[in-house]
């Protein structure tokens, strides 16, 4: 399902500068951006330990094991014993 959100953001002079130094449209551009900042929100809620593996990997649209990826890319240390192993397991089966 597809839903258009209309947005009002100043100055656009920085959307028009990243879609030229990019090469994309201006709803590429966004999309790229929502994704990016989904990534790293998720990663400042899990360093705080705000969220678990699994709940941050959902805010990341990512499997688990993309996440621990990306987490390792950040060097974010991974903070699970295998209780939360399991429960992250479990819920990733329940979400994928």
């Amino acid at each position: 399902m597809s839903l258009t959100i209309s947005v009002r953001y100043e100055p656009a002079k920085d959307l028009e500068f990243m879609t030229k130094l990019f090469g994309v449209n201006k709803s590429k551009m966004l999309r790229e951006l929502i994704d990016e900042g989904r990534k790293m929100k998720s990663i400042v809620l899990y360093k705080q330990g705000k969220v678990s593996l699994g709940l941050g990997a959902k805010i990341a649209k990512l499997s688990i094991s993309e996440y621990i990826d990306l987490l390792k890319e950040y060097n974010i240390p991974i903070n699970i014993d295998i209780d939360d192993a399991k429960k992250a397991l479990q819920y990733a089966r329940t979400v994928f």
